[in-house]
Parts: C-alpha cells; sequence; structure tokens
C-alpha cells in the first residue's frame, strides 16, 4: 500500500506539468492538494478525498483527478474509482501517465459492472435509473454501475428519448446501442403549378413536388418553390412538433427575368422582406423579377434597414445591412415624429426599458436625471428645475408639460404637474421626451426653458387583453394598477385606472432647532390614465390628488393636522391625423380641459383658525396644423390654435375672487429645409393674441443641424419664449398677507445654445454644450415697499415683475453608451452660473450637477440591473453642504420578466443621503428636508 501512495505522489508530478491559472485559487488549490497528500499518506483516505475535491472545484487539474480515483479504489468504491479512471483515459495524457492510467482501469474492471452506451446520434445526454439525478455524461460513454437491474435513458433535442433496462454482472461489460427517432413536423403542401420543387434551400436537395408532403424539423422553416416558367417563391412555415401544418404555394408566371439578391447582416436571423412579404432570414438569397424592390431588415433592439434596391436579369445584387441601436423618435421638438438627431433642439428620450428597469415612479423622478434637471420637493408639490432655475413656489409654470402632446398645465395657476398631481405611476408611459431651450414658437406660453412630452402606449399588444400591477413601498405606500386593451390591425381601444395611498414620512424636522413634525405627510392618488380609439383617436384622462402638509405655509400652525391640498386635473380630447399624399398631412384636435385646487390651511384661532381657498378652471382648445412639402428636402408647417376659457374661478375663505376668462388665439409656421445632406435648418415663428392682455407676443426659433465630418453631429440653436401672467397671479388677494398684482408684463426669454456630439463609434457618444439665456420682465411675488391697506397694516405680498435682465450662463457635458435597448451608460455634468438674479432665484440653482445611471442585463436579458446617482451641489445661500441642498443620491433596481409576470425590486437614495432644500418662505417655515432611503417591490401580470 505504501508503494501506491509514494506512486500517486510520483504520477502527480507528471502530471501537474498541465498548464493552470496562477491567481488566489490556485494558492488556495495548492494548500488543499497539499492537505490531500499528507492524508493519504497517513491511510486518512477519506479526509484526502474531501482536500481533493476542494483543490479540484478551485482549478481543475488532471493530477487532482487521478489521486480522486486513488481514494475511492483505496476506499474500496470501484464504481466511482472507474469513472474517473476513464475520464482521465479522455485527457491528452503522456505515454507514460496513459500506461499507468489504463493499468488502473484494467485492475478494476473486474471489480466493477460496466455498460457501454452508444447512440446514433452521438451526443445524447446519458441517464442511469433517474433523470433527476441528472446526465452521466453524453454518448458513447462507458459506465461503472452496481450489479443488478438499471434503466439507462438517453436524451438528445431535437430526438425521441429512449431507454432500456439492463441486467449488470461484475466483471462485464454490456454494450447498449440506442437509434434515436428524429422530431418531426409534417407540411401538407398544396398549390400551383404542379410538379413546382420543394426545397429547404436555394440549392438544396428536391425535397417534395407540388402537391406534396414533407417532415421537417420543428420550429420556423423557410421552404424555395421553383418551376420552370414561373417566378421563385419562399413561404415561411411554423413546423408543429409530431404535427401537420397545410401551406398553400401560388407562383406567379415569370413575365420578366429575374436576378438574385443576397441579404446579409451583422446579425444572424434577422427579418428580411420584400416589398411587404417575409423571404426569410439573414443571411438569404432572393431570386426577384428585375426592377426595383422595397428591402426591409428588422431585427429585435436595433433600427430597421428599409431601402430600395435594383435588382437586375441574371445578376446577383448583394445588400448588406448594418442593423445599430437607434433611440425612439421624438415628436415635441417640431409637432411631428423626426429622430432625435434632426431635432432642431437639445433632445433627450426616456425609453419604456429604462422607465422600468429603474423603476421611476413619477415622471419628476425620470426626469431628475437628465442632463440640466434637478428636483425640490417641499412635501406640498414637486418642483423641476431646468439649467440653474426653479424659483421657490414656481409651481412647473416655466416648463411645459404635455401627456401626448395635450399640454398639462393648468390655465388658472400656470401649473406643470409632474409628480402624482400628473399620474398615480408612469405604467402607460412608453417614452419621455425631454427637450430643452424654449418651445414658445410651436407651443405658446408656459414653453419657457424646455417642453417635456409623456407619450403613453396605446395598447398592450396584439395577444394581451389585461395587465394587473401591485406595488408597495416605503412610507407605507401601496400602489394598484390595472389595464384592459383590444388591438386589431390599425384599431385600438386602451383603460386603465390606478390608485395609491401613502402615509409618508413618521416625522418631520423643520430646521435644525425648529420644530418637529410627527406624520401629517400623507398622500392619496386615483387616476384614469388615458383610453384611445384608433385613427380618429380619442383620449381622456382623469388624476385626484390629496397630500397633508407637514410644513406648516403661510404661517399655519406647526403640527396641527388639517393642513391639506387636494388636485384635480382631467381632459378628454378627440385628434384626427391623416396623411393624404406624400406632401400633405393634416392633424385636427379639440379638447376640454378642467382643473381644480382646494387648500384648507389652519391658522391660529386669533387669525381665523382653519381657512379655505381654491381655484378652478373649465376651459376648450383647438388647433388645426398642415404641414406640406413644398419642394424635395423642404416641409413647411401651418399651424392655428385657440383656447376659450369658459369658466375661471378663485376663492379665499368663502369670498369669491376677481378672475379673468380668457380668450386666445394663436397661428405659428415652422419651416423645415434640408439644404444638403450635412445641413439642415428649421425656422420657426409664433403669435400669440390674448384678448386681455395689450401685448402680443411674437417668438421665433432658428435651429442650424449640421453634420461637419462622418461623426459629428452641431445643432446650433436660437430663440425667444414666452410666459403669460396667470389669472392667479394677476388676481388673486385674500385680504390677510397677498394682494393682486398693480399690472403685469409676460415673461420673456433670450436663449442662444451649441451642442457638438461625437460619434467615437456607432454606440458610444460624447456631446459638450454651451448655452446662455437672457430673461427679462420674471414675475415673482415680491413684499410692497409700503403698507397698501388691502392686507390690512401689513405689507403686502404681490406678483411684479422683475427690473433688469437676469443672464444665465452653462456649459454640459455628456457620455451615451448604448449598443442595445437594455444595455446602457449613461453619464453627463451640468454647470450654470446666473447674474443680476434675485436672491429667491439665485438661492435655488445649483451650480453643479453630475449624474449618471447604467443599464446592464443579466445572462439572455430577461433579468436587468439598473443603478443611477445624482450628484447636486449646495444652492450658493444658507449655510451650505447637506443644509443647503448638497447631496449624493444612488438608486439600485432589479427587474425582469418572468412568463406573463414582470418584476421590480429597488432601492432610492440607497445612501441614506440626509438633506434640506430652501424653499419659499410661504411655502414652509424652514428649509425641507428630503425624503431619505426608501424602497419599491412591484410585480406586474400581463395576459
Amino acid at each position: 500500500m505504501r508503494s501506491s501512495r509514494s506512486f500517486a505522489f510520483v504520477l502527480s508530478v507528471f502530471l501537474l506539468s498541465a498548464p493552470v491559472l496562477a491567481d488566489n485559487n490556485a494558492d488556495e488549490a495548492d494548500i488543499a492538494f497539499e492537505l490531500g497528500n499528507d492524508a493519504y499518506s497517513k491511510g486518512q483516505y477519506a479526509e484526502a478525498l474531501r482536500s481533493y475535491f476542494t483543490s479540484y472545484r478551485l482549478v481543475p487539474n488532471r493530477n487532482v483527478l487521478f489521486n480522486i480515483a486513488r481514494c475511492f479504489e483505496a476506499l474500496g468504491k470501484f464504481n466511482e474509482a472507474y469513472r474517473y479512471y476513464n475520464d482521465l483515459l479522455a485527457e491528452d495524457l503522456p505515454k507514460e501517465d496513459a500506461a499507468e492510467v489504463s493499468r488502473s482501469v484494467d485492475r478494476l474492471r473486474p471489480k466493477v459492472a460496466l455498460v457501454r452506451v452508444t447512440s446514433n446520434p452521438k451526443g445524447a445526454d446519458v441517464y442511469v435509473d433517474r433523470m433527476d439525478l441528472g446526465s452521466r455524461g453524453r454518448s458513447p460513454q462507458t459506465l461503472a454501475l452496481t450489479p443488478g437491474r438499471h434503466k439507462i435513458m438517453v436524451k438528445k433535442e431535437g430526438y425521441r428519448a429512449a431507454e432500456a433496462t439492463l441486467t449488470l454482472v461484475r466483471g462485464r461489460e454490456t454494450d447498449q446501442t440506442f437509434d434515436l427517432t428524429l422530431i418531426t413536423g409534417g407540411v401538407e403542401i398544396t398549390g400551383t403549378p404542379e410538379g413546382a420543387e420543394i426545397r429547404d434551400a436555394p440549392n438544396g436537395n428536391i425535397l417534395a413536388r407540388v402537391p406534396g408532403r414533407v417532415r421537417l424539423p420543428p420550429g420556423q422553416r423557410v421552404l424555395h418553390v421553383r418551376a420552370p416558367g414561373y417566378a421563385p417563391s419562399q413561404y415561411v412555415v411554423d413546423v408543429p412538433a409530431d404535427g401537420n401544418v397545410p401551406v398553400a404555394v401560388a407562383l406567379r408566371p415569370q413575365d420578366r427575368p429575374t436576378g438574385r439578391l443576397v441579404v446579409t447582416a451583422n446579425r444572424d436571423g434577422a427579418t428580411v422582406r420584400v416589398d411587404g412579404k417575409p423571404a426569410g432570414f439573414t443571411p438569404t438569397v432572393v431570386t426577384l423579377p428585375e426592377g426595383e424592390h422595397t428591402l426591409e431588415v428588422e431585427s429585435r433592439e436595433v433600427r430597421p434597414l428599409r431601402q430600395t434596391v435594383k435588382v437586375v436579369a441574371e445578376e446577383e445584387v448583394k445588400v448588406h445591412a448594418e442593423l445599430r441601436y437607434a433611440p425612439p423618435p421624438v415628436r415635441a421638438a417640431s409637432k411631428s415624429l423626426v429622430a432625435v438627431d434632426e431635432a432642431p433642439a437639445s433632445t433627450t428620450v426616456l425609453t419604456q426599458e429604462e422607465l422600468r428597469a429603474f423603476g421611476w415612479r413619477t415622471v419628476a423622478e425620470a426626469v431628475a436625471g437628465v442632463r440640466g434637471f434637478y428636483l425640490t420637493d417641499d412635501r406640498t408639490y414637486t418642483y423641476m428645475g431646468v439649467r440653474g432655475f426653479s424659483p421657490p413656489g414656481d409651481l412647473n409654470t416655466r416648463i411645459l408639460i404635455l401627456w401626448d402632446g395635450h399640454s398639462m398645465n393648468d390655465v388658472w395657476a400656470g401649473q406643470g404637474f409632474a409628480a402624482r398631481d400628473l399620474s398615480v405611476d408612469i405604467q402607460e408611459v412608453e417614452r419621455i421626451e425631454v427637450v430643452r431651450g424654449p418651445g414658445s414658437a410651436l407651443y405658446g406660453t408656459g414653453a419657457f426653458f424646455a417642453v417635456i412630452n409623456v407619450v403613453p402606449r396605446e395598447s398592450l399588444g396584439s395577444d394581451k387583453h389585461l395587465e394587473v400591477t401591485g406595488a408597495v413601498g416605503a412610507l407605507g405606500t401601496t400602489r394598484g394598477h390595472a389595464t384592459a386593451s383590444w388591438e386589431d390591425g390599425n384599431r385600438s381601444v386602451l383603460v386603465s385606472a390606478a390608485a395609491l395611498t401613502s402615509t409618508g414620512a413618521d416625522t418631520t424636522r423643520l430646521g435644525s432647532s425648529g420644530p418637529i413634525i410627527t406624520g401629517l405627510d400623507a398622500e392619496r392618488a386615483a387616476g384614469a390614465p388615458p383610453a384611445r380609439v384608433g385613427d380618429l383617436s380619442f383620449q381622456a384622462q382623469l388624476n385626484v390628488r390629496t397630500k397633508e402638509l407637514p410644513t406648516a405655509p403661510y404661517g399655519t400652525v406647526p403640527g396641527t393636522e388639517g393642513n391639506i391640498v387636494e388636485d384635480l386635473r382631467a381632459f378628454a380630447e378627440a385628434r384626427y391625423e391623416r396623411q393624404f399624399t406624400e406632401r400633405f398631412s393634416l392633424s385636427v384636435r379639440g379638447a376640454f380641459d378642467i382643473s381644480r385646487y382646494e387648500g384648507t390651511y389652519v391658522y391660529p384661532e386669533e387669525d381665523g383658525g382653519a381657512r379655505t381657498e381654491g381655484g378652478a378652471a373649465d376651459w376648450l382648445t383647438g388647433e388645426a396644423r398642415a404641414r406640406i412639402g413644398l419642394f424635395e428636402g423642404n416641409v413647411f408647417t401651418l399651424g392655428v390654435e385657440g383656447q376659450a376659457q369658459l369658466r375661471v374661478r378663485q376663492d379665499a375663505g368663502d369670498l369669491p375672487l376677481e378672475t379673468q376668462a380668457r380668450t386666445l388665439v394663436s397661428a405659428y409656421l415652422l419651416d423645415e429645409w434640408k439644404i444638403h445632406p450635412r445641413l439642415s435648418v428649421s425656422a420657426g415663428l409664433r403669435l400669440d393674441k390674448y384678448v386681455d392682455l395689450d401685448s402680443t407676443p411674437i417668438t421665433p426659433r432658428l435651429a442650424v443641424i449640421a453634420r461637419p465630418y462622418e461623426r459629428g453631429l452641431t445643432k446650433l440653436v436660437a430663440g425667444n419664449a414666452f410666459r403669460a401672467p396667470n389669472v392667479y397671479e394677476l388676481y388673486y388677494a385674500d385680504g390677510i398677507s397677498q394682494g393682486a398684482a398693480l399690472n403685469l408684463r409676460p415673461e420673456t426669454i433670450t436663449t442662444f445654445e451649441l451642442e457638438h456630439s461625437h460619434d467615437l463609434t456607432d454606440e458610444l457618444r460624447l456631446t459638450v454644450a454651451g448655452y446662455h439665456n437672457r430673461i427679462s420682465s420674471l414675475v415673482q411675488l415680491t413684499a410692497e415697499d409700503a403698507a397698501s391697506g388691502d392686507c390690512g397694516t401689513a405689507a403686502c405680498l404681490r406678483f411684479m415683475n422683475t427690473d433688469g435682465t437676469t443672464l444665465a450662463w452653462g456649459a454640459e457635458a455628456g457620455v451615451h453608451w448604448q449598443p442595445g435597448r437594455w444595455l446602457l451608460v449613461d453619464v453627463s455634468y451640468s454647470y450654470v452660473t446666473l447674474r443680476n438674479a434675485s436672491e429667491e432665484v439665485a438661492s435655488a440653482a445649483p451650480a453643479h450637477l453630475v449624474a449618471g445611471r447604467m443599464m446592464l442585463p443579466i445572462g439572455a436579458g430577461d433579468m436587468r440591473v439598473a443603478t443611477q446617482a445624482i450628484y447636486q451641489s449646495a444652492r450658493p445661500t444658507g449655510p451650505g453642504g447637506a443644509d443647503s441642498g448638497e447631496a449624493l443620491l444612488v438608486g439600485f433596481g432589479l427587474s425582469g420578466d418572468y412568463g406573463p409576470l414582470r418584476y421590480f425590486a429597488g432601492v432610492h437614495n440607497l445612501l441614506d443621503t440626509r438633506y434640506s432644500l430652501p424653499v419659499s418662505d410661504e411655502n414652509s417655515i424652514a428649509p425641507v428636508p428630503q425624503y431619505g432611503r426608501t424602497f419599491t417591490l412591484q410585480l406586474t401580470g400581463t395576459f
């Protein structure tokens, strides 16, 4: 026995010459190997076996395999010993080592029962007695088993499984051969002409003739049919396993000579269509009549290729499709679908894949990571800042928020709803388009700094009809969402409903020495996102939201129940869009909107106690827009728009306040001209006439889009925008702290922006941008110089136009890499500095914003990991640091699909960063602490 042990060590030295990876695993494996040798030398074979297995798991090695076999032999486990010796024989061993292993196998042969398993074809998985114990390897395979009866089973994909029961005898080898039967399906072929040849490849063997029957492996197959005097054709057929499928062929007489179209792509298996009909999968060869044909090549996650090809008789035309990922087109930049690179503005698109992978709960959360944007939450509303501008209490009035092109900003206070006051969640959203810069040339008032278009999905898909979502999260949040859908061709109907309840933060500390408010942060929302019907489309939406206020706004009593706001926003819109010719299309829409606001504020008893205020508006809008192709490369858009405010109401306490129902008539034009393949110009102009205002804003925009070199894209944009004072700013007066404005002019902004992108590769883009804003007549809530008597003995707060011009200078940079729908890395940096800005405006402008997000598929892509990090510098006023808004916010999400289920689990503010943001004195008695770490768990089923 001692000599056997010594030989094991000697042989291991020779076998050790096989290369191994030198790293930490190798060091650990070497130690385990030495421990095994020590135990073996002491006759402790079980202990040696344990160490050898550890070494082999760390670094697979032939010498360890030999010693494992020796240990099993020493323990009398001859079946296992034989298996490991036999596995060694499959290795490329030195001659002397191979001879010694062969002697070991011969030594054990009389002690074991052997079965030699072979199959036709080879490569079948071999199982013994039970399949759940796992495969013993692939045929041909020799197995050492205990004597007696055993069931031997083999299984190979595409073939029927087979089995046999054998009685094995120690010292003998039994041969068992399985002839596997190929699984096929039948294709019944009928049609014309009779005798046409059926092949499974352009130059393959003849499988049958029409009419006839062929058997093929299951799955999607392409049949090539040809006959003399007829044009060859291809038929795509799904062959069922053990079933039959009919195929009717109809070759048309060949009246023109034919040529061959060879289609390849950078992705195998891409779908090929010629003249709208399936023609196989890349790579493929298609025989076509001479002349022009429309070729389409499509694959998942990439932009399809569509081009016209000219087939020459008796010749071969080759087309190679470079299929690359491209973001979806956008509509918000020019009121028509254009590619992001062709949009006449700096544009970002957040896709449905990103919305689901990152688990953003509201539009505001999704936009927070977009270059140049940041958020402020005063526990009443969520405010979006853009390029250093988000004055406290702004109500998002300078960002136009659209729902599929319909303005969601109300006409009473101009408020742009962006969080749960817009929609309970964003389950129905297909993409979010973010267009930076002035948009008044197309949209009129409110499109001051940016336009955000939320585009909803139109259906669940042709084979899906019901989707149900349930979610729970931190802050006592529960949410439900249900959607029903029907689709048939270009007609679809989608209806949905959602509801949410949240208890909010347990405590809210208002300032370092201020009061700690317990509870009073609950939120409830319910809504019915849009319903759409077909070409003549109809959409309607209703959203209601209630929010408790823990911040003691407007001088109310801190920590007292009853401070609460309720918002309702709803609309119904009918829209007709038709492309009459290639050069003329028409779009007409009409809508009815309502908005409701009611706030309850609890003041000290000596000041009257609880007091309510409210605002409401009902209005009609209509728009007609025509797109005309004047000549090659030119599209001219002409539109008219009108708004009639049927009712505008506002009150303080039980007293109705003065209001004004407005009438607005607008006209706009946009000329888009592709002067050269590398140069495009977009020029727009809009005129807005408010019946109750003396001024008539005229807002132009000019954009030049150039490709100065192959991988470069430059956009130069200059334009004006305006914001008309709303009814709330003009007429609200509560008699306590706020008086009506004496006179207000529209705000105006002039913007100059230069953005350049360089494509380092087809998927990797570097972008740099610079901009300059000049803002005049800014409307702000300001205390009057002396008491006027409108607010008792106190000086009133009134909305007033500021004097002078506020200047903003900014620079941005970004890196974007996205080779596919689920693989993304995006990093951006934004810097802004303000000049001649009021203290309130400057106090809400972080100079530095850094954002990064990454989305990564796992395995086959059914599971995704997403993470986002946002850094915002402190606001320039206040104590600095976290108390002035400086924060690093990290989010993490895991999402994926499992059959009909879709899931998401994520953490927001993973580092539990604690920071506060300055807000207006009216909205809080101190800077408002933002929410810490929260989580969301969500499960969606689609049926």
